[in-house]
């Protein structure tokens, strides 16, 4: 492997995405781009380089193999109790949440789909109606979420299982779980590259998780991203989510002045004023 060129393709990932890998991830990278080359009969990691700056299918297809996608059903238990005890029922106080006012989610870095599920089933529990949106750079991942189709690993015995009640019905006898199509028809999928300018975000939407995207952005893309949020999405007394591990370090100068840092016991948000 040549490590300039191998370099070169991070950069081009990183250019188009804003994705910065972490060195745990490149490992995974360079398997991704040996088997391509074997597959496409090109020699080297060079042929590949080329290949990638001339083919935009196998860019795509590059871009699903090289971004991490790894989530589970009510990942981060807390935050959805909080959503369960506070959130969706004020909501429903100021008449949002109903058949003439959907409370609009959009899950931003929405992986296979589960999140995006477990806010859905919850909010449904609750009888919030909802307008549920799961975006993703990654195609393959958001075709999963469709389907609506997950391995028993999609479920954590230690996280989240005070929720799993919520799933029971859509499970099967060996842990999988298979939601109905008129389940998985409520999520509304769009392929959305966060760091890119030019890309439409969603509209007057009540509630975003953000979650374990930030740790692979510069802290200038991390406060071009929640500007936008803010200012193109996020509705007045909108609530935004990160994951419970990152939001510790977001420096407060990227923070834009619509948003206000909260906390209520150990779950930290942002919301709009």
């Amino acid at each position: 492997m040549d490590e300039q060129i191998f370099q070169n393709i991070i950069s081009l990932i990183t250019k188009q995405t804003g994705i910065i890998p972490r060195e745990s991830h490149k490992s995974g990278i360079q398997n991704f781009i040996t088997r391509r080359c074997g597959e496409l009969n090109l020699k080297d990691f060079r042929e590949y380089y080329d290949y990638l700056k001339i083919e935009p299918d196998e860019f795509i297809a590059f871009i699903n193999g090289a971004t991490v996608n790894e989530t589970y059903f009510f990942r981060e238990e807390a935050q959805f109790s909080f959503l369960k005890e506070k959130v969706f029922p004020s909501f429903l106080q100021n008449n949002i949440g109903n058949s003439f006012n959907p409370l609009r989610i959009w899950s931003a870095a929405a992986s296979s789909g589960e999140e995006i599920y477990s806010l859905y089933l919850l909010a449904t529990y609750l009888n919030v109606k909802t307008q549920c949106i799961a975006s993703d750079i990654n195609t393959a991942v958001l075709e999963k979420c469709q389907k609506g189709e997950y391995t028993p690993n999609s479920i954590r015995n230690l996280d989240g299982a005070k929720f799993h009640v919520l799933l029971d019905k859509f499970k099967n006898k060996d842990g999988s779980i298979v939601f109905p199509k008129e389940i998985s028809e409520k999520i509304e999928r769009r392929q959305i590259n966060l760091s890119k300018t030019e890309s439409i975000f969603p509209r007057n939407v009540h509630i975003v998780f953000l979650r374990n995207v930030f740790i692979y952005f510069t802290m200038e893309m991390r406060k071009s991203i929640f500007e936008k949020i803010v200012n193109d999405t996020l509705a007045d007394g909108g609530y935004i989510f990160l994951s419970m591990s990152e939001i510790a370090s977001i420096d407060s100068s990227i923070i834009p002045a619509k948003l206000e840092k909260c906390c209520d016991g150990k779950v930290f948000y942002f919301r709009k004023k």
